[in-house]
């Protein structure tokens, strides 16, 4: 049994805002490891909070659900949160979900 990783770093902070790198598989067990600190860096009152998930290679209805979640968390400390550099396959799911309406996605 192959246990799913997950990477998480804090790219840049500055005046603009925070940027946030994720890497590798978000699925169930990987999005609660780094729900809590997703959570904490929102509440943190940065303007803006950038989430690239350009290193994601597989992501689930968990994945998704936690940037809903964040997206929650984050407009209720007055950040603004943007994901970019979603893979085409993520950036699809969300489009047929519906949650691209909701929350601000760069595609590049």
């Amino acid at each position: 049994m192959t246990t799913a990783l997950i990477d998480m770093k804090t790219v840049a902070r500055d005046h603009r805002g925070l940027r946030v790198a994720l890497a590798g598989e978000l699925d169930f067990h990987t999005a609660a490891r780094v729900e809590p600190r997703l959570a904490e860096l929102a509440g943190f009152g940065h303007r803006n909070m950038v989430l690239d998930l350009s290193g994601i290679s597989f992501c689930d209805s968990s994945g998704i659900e936690l940037f809903l979640r964040l997206h929650q968390r984050c407009h209720g400390a007055g950040t603004r949160l943007l994901l970019c550099g979603a893979p085409p396959l993520l950036v699809k799911s969300m489009r047929v979900l519906g949650v691209d309406r909701g929350l601000p996605l760069s595609v590049t």
